[in-house]
């Protein structure tokens, strides 16, 4: 180990600055130095050595050359406060630097759920069908966390709006599967192929998963889009419909997990 005793700053008239460092007579070092004086792995230790005692020791001091003597001989000098290591060992001598950065993720989002109005049906006395649409709309995960998310579709049950208490069955209305893909401005979101899409009946009480990204998955921002002619469709069977306007609720939900 390479140690030091003291260390003299002297600066002459045109403020040149030169810092002579002392070794240390007692040093394990000097006897291992004078079988090979002058080598270049003692005198990287010497250099690097005399680097650390700067700056623990001398770390505001500008200087335009650094000495290491031993009882009146010269062993190393180094020019400049940048202390360079001699050629070949550079990288031994290079400072590391850490530049740290906070990454914070946020809840999952989804925009408002738009369904158009259920076209107007005549009854034949047969099964029949109406359709209504269903405005695209965008799922972000900005979580960060990889967990994977899922989208449910619920709806009420079809009740008539006046009071008198009827209603169209459980079943009756159903989604088609939609569509999906990375939404605009939205590159280097995680790949749409990974993302489950599916259709189904939404009034049964349940709801449907019309969405699920699988863990590691689903990481970005996606635009969420379905037929703009059957997107949802009511089916009506002659048994079971009675005149009059029927109302139902549709809504969506967006949680972690596939």
């Amino acid at each position: 180990m390479i140690n030091f005793k003291s260390h003299e700053i002297v600066k002459n008239e045109n403020d040149y600055v030169e810092i002579i460092l002392y070794l240390d007579a007692g040093s394990n070092f000097l006897e291992e130095y004078s079988k090979e004086f002058g080598g270049k792995d003692n005198e990287l230790q010497v250099h690097l050595a005399a680097q650390s005692y700067v700056k623990q020791n001398l770390p505001n001091t500008k200087f335009n050359k650094l000495k290491v003597m031993v009882g009146g001989i010269v062993v190393a000098t180094m020019l400049g406060a940048t202390l360079v290591a001699p050629a070949g060992n550079l990288a031994s001598a290079a400072e590391i630097n850490e530049s740290n950065v906070s990454i914070t993720g946020q809840p999952l989002a989804m925009d408002s759920l738009v369904v158009g109005t259920f076209n107007a049906v005549v009854l034949e006395g047969k099964i029949q069908s109406t359709t209504a649409n269903i405005d695209s709309f965008n799922v972000t995960d900005p979580s960060g966390t990889g967990a994977g998310w899922n989208v449910t579709m619920h709806a009420t049950q079809f009740t008539a709006v006046d009071d008198s208490g009827l209603t169209l069955p459980t079943g009756s209305l159903t989604v088609d599967k939609p569509s999906i893909a990375i939404a605009t401005d939205a590159e280097g979101s995680s790949p749409v192929g990974d993302i489950i899409t599916a259709g189904g009946a939404i009034d049964s009480g349940t709801g449907v998963k019309i969405l699920s990204a699988p863990e590691n998955s689903g990481m970005g921002t996606y635009t969420v889009s379905f037929d703009p002619t059957d997107a949802l469709t009511l089916k009506l069977l002659p048994k079971d419909v009675r005149s009059g306007t029927y109302t139902s609720v549709i809504t969506t939900e967006i949680t972690t997990g596939p």
